[in-house]
């Protein structure tokens, strides 16, 4: 049976949505008007007694007033700042189905300082120079090793599948879209990192007996790094307000660092004849993407349950990162077994980072970013 709702006046009972009774026509869902205190209905935008206008208030207005949510998440999906518990909870969320998040912190409604919006360009040109760092980088090395004829085919064989993780990516981001100049400099500090990498990895790769599982510990701090400094900034950080925008932009500074390791591989490949080199990077820079955009989304993360994004609160995000880095690499010493494991594994991450994407965009429709509560980037 469902619940009716009764007129207050002849005491008829009603459907419990209807706005007036049935019977006499008086109005169920009543508001008071402040100019001659008469009841009126609800959906009433002007008093019939008095012509009192009433203000219009839309889900953007409403939203700065709002100061905090309570509780912001369900208690068994919060960080507790143990490192422990936060890697289980990390692989839980990551690889199994996780109920929405209903209430965020407040930080997801942030939105960018329009002196930070004027100078956009100025973050433009940030990201082309470490992008181009990248390049030379790639471009210098190829040299070096004699096989220069050979970096623009493995520009383009690395560019193409890039192209598309980041387009299939950048495809579930339809109710905040990212600024596509913050996106260019996460992907270029992704491609400049990989100097930090190659001159780190070259002390400890030998300190542990040419192990390339040891490459992890280096590439994963690299690659998120930018990131990190973008997430803490007091200005620019504004922009990074849930997991879905932490999980991009760690995504895409992956690929950035994919980028230049692919051409230096592929082209490596490609002088030795092995034209396969191709679709097992394509699947690599997919893991890359997948380990630095869980850090990222794990940062952003923080900031849906009003957590502090420090060093030690990323580092369970970090070091799971650099687990499954460290086991890609290491199951190539298994030759043919290491082969398949790869290519099993591979898919499964990059779904999985499409996965924790589509998860988080549906909870940003519960927080109503569907409805004019989204953070909004324009001149002001």
């Amino acid at each position: 049976m469902q619940p009716v709702k009764y007129c207050p006046r002849c005491g008829t009972p009603n459907n419990q949505h209807a706005l007036f009774c049935r019977k006499c026509g008086y109005p169920l869902n009543n508001k008071k008007c402040p100019s001659c205190g008469k009841d009126i209905p609800f959906t009433y935008q002007r008093c019939p007694y008095c012509g009192y206008v009433f203000p219009t208030v839309t889900p953007s207005k409403a939203r700065y007033t709002i100061t905090k949510s309570y509780p912001f998440v369900q208690q068994k999906v919060a960080p507790s700042g143990n490192i422990i518990r936060d890697i289980t909870l990390i692989y839980k969320m990551a690889f199994n189905k996780r109920p929405p998040i209903y209430a965020p912190s407040d930080k997801v409604y942030q939105y960018l300082p329009y002196d930070i919006l004027v100078r956009s360009s100025k973050y433009l040109h940030y990201a082309l120079l470490t992008f181009l760092i990248g390049v030379l980088l790639a471009f210098t090395v190829t040299i070096t090793e004699k096989r220069i004829m050979f970096f623009l085919p493995s520009f383009f064989a690395t560019i193409l599948p890039i192209l598309f993780y980041i387009y299939w990516m950048k495809k579930v981001d339809r109710y905040e879209p990212e600024p596509f100049w913050i996106l260019a400099l996460a992907f270029g500090w992704g491609a400049a990192s990989t100097l930090i990498a190659i001159l780190l990895n070259d002390i400890l790769i030998p300190f542990f007996g040419g192990w390339a599982g040891a490459a992890a510990f280096v590439e994963e701090p690299s690659k998120i790094l930018g990131i990190y400094l973008l997430a803490i900034n007091p200005r620019l950080g504004k922009e990074l307000n849930d997991h879905l925008d932490g999980l991009l932009y760690g995504a895409l500074a992956g690929l950035g660092f994919g980028f230049v390791e692919n051409i230096l591989y592929i082209s490596r490949g490609l002088a030795m004849g092995n034209w396969l080199i191709i679709a097992l990077r394509a699947i690599t820079v997919g893991m890359h993407m997948f380990c630095t955009g869980l850090i990222g989304w794990w940062i952003g993360y923080l900031k849906v349950t009003n957590k502090q994004i420090n060093i030690y609160n990323i580092l369970p995000a970090l070091l799971f990162a650099i687990f499954i880095h460290m086991t890609w690499n290491t199951v190539t010493y298994l030759g043919l077994l290491g082969l398949l494991i790869i290519l099993v594994l591979g898919p499964f991450l990059i779904l999985k980072a499409h996965k924790m994407a589509i998860e988080a965009l549906i909870d940003e429709y519960y927080w109503g970013f569907t409805h004019g509560y989204a953070p909004i980037e324009k001149y002001r």
